[in-house]
């Protein structure tokens, strides 16, 4: 499907299509590619666009990795619901301070079972017994 969207060159175009009311625009600010150069551009100067840089299809390992560090609970729960999420970022959210990102932690297919065996003693009970119940149906290989 990304392939059917043209490439966006710049972070002005990205904030364009964005903000626009055209659900064409708006598709193509979810699912087109941006060169790795516009991603940092967009990362590191306009904050309050990193949700929407979490929210495209196509946003970069090296965007997502930073993106896990934002200060913004709503960014780092994006990238934790991303289906292609690497493990290794996944294990690094098990400690965030926000319920919402470990849960999605805790559920989340490519989370390493060390992951989830940290959380069945989480403070909240819906985290300890979601990680409790992903252990004991996890396969176990001979």
């Amino acid at each position: 499907m990304t392939d059917r969207f043209p490439e966006i060159t710049s972070v002005e175009e990205f904030i364009r299509l964005r903000g626009s009311e055209d659900p064409a625009e708006y598709e193509r600010s979810a699912w087109a590619a941006m060169p790795l150069s516009v991603w940092w551009e967009l990362v590191r100067d306009h904050p309050g666009m990193r949700f929407w840089a979490a929210h495209n299809r196509t946003v970069p390992a090296e965007i997502v990795a930073e993106l896990i560090k934002d200060p913004d609970w709503r960014v780092r729960h994006r990238v934790a619901s991303k289906r292609k999420c690497p493990p290794e970022l996944l294990e690094r959210l098990v400690d965030d301070p926000q319920d919402a990102v470990r849960r999605l932690v805790a559920g989340h297919p490519h989370s390493p079972r060390s992951a989830v065996a940290r959380l069945v003693d989480d403070p909240w009970p819906v985290i300890a017994q979601e990680a409790r119940a992903r252990l004991a149906d996890w396969p176990v290989f001979r």
